[in-house]
């Protein structure tokens, strides 16, 4: 799934995607980059799913995976906790990100007053209504508690959360540079994109 949003995405990010003009208007200009930002981040955050899913799925196959109660254990609190909150955050982060430009492209491609009418604000609308309602399953569904009733998450926001605390003891408890080189390259591309 993530590869085919990856492949919805690549259109959007590049030759696709609304140009800017020196005619546009000041909002327009601002539309476009967020649509330019909005579509690089979606794209890369699901390449990223996928890099996560590929190298946790051969982990698997090939290495010694420790005894646990439950596979829920083993991958949310476990040895596989970064890579299953990172699947999970980049995929649907991607996702939502993906149904965002496309609403941008609806607004930036037809606007409010063009010859076929008010398409562009029905097209933004239908879109933004997709979102909202996955951002509604995806919320019931991480709040989702166990067989024990237990509550691991309370939200997406939650998931995001727990990916970042993740990703910071990465870099703080086991020294991976890497991870705090990416976390702070992202830093500079929201603070030079915005």
């Amino acid at each position: 799934t993530a590869a085919l949003l990856t492949g919805g995405l690549v259109p959007l990010a590049s030759f696709a995607g609304p140009k800017p003009q020196s005619s546009d208007s000041p909002n327009t200009a601002r539309l476009k980059r967020l649509h330019m930002l909005v579509a690089w981040t979606s794209l890369v955050s699901e390449l990223t799913a996928i890099m996560y899913a590929t190298i946790a799925r051969n982990v698997l196959l090939e290495a010694a995976v420790p005894h646990t109660h439950s596979l829920k254990e083993l991958l949310l609190r476990g040895e596989y906790a970064l890579a299953w909150t990172g699947v999970n955050s980049h995929f649907l982060f991607g996702l939502l990100g993906f149904v965002s430009t496309v609403s941008l492209n609806a607004w930036l491609s037809f606007g409010c007053n063009c010859a076929g009418g008010r398409i562009g604000p029905a097209l933004a609308c239908g879109a933004s209504s997709a979102l909202l309602l996955m951002l509604s399953v995806v919320n019931s569904a991480v709040g989702k508690g166990d067989a024990q009733s237990v509550q691991h998450l309370p939200s997406l926001l939650g998931l995001f959360q727990r990916y970042a605390f993740l990703l910071l003891a990465e870099v703080f408890v086991r020294r991976k540079m890497l991870i705090g080189i990416a976390i702070a390259l992202s830093a500079v591309a929201v603070v030079q994109g915005a």
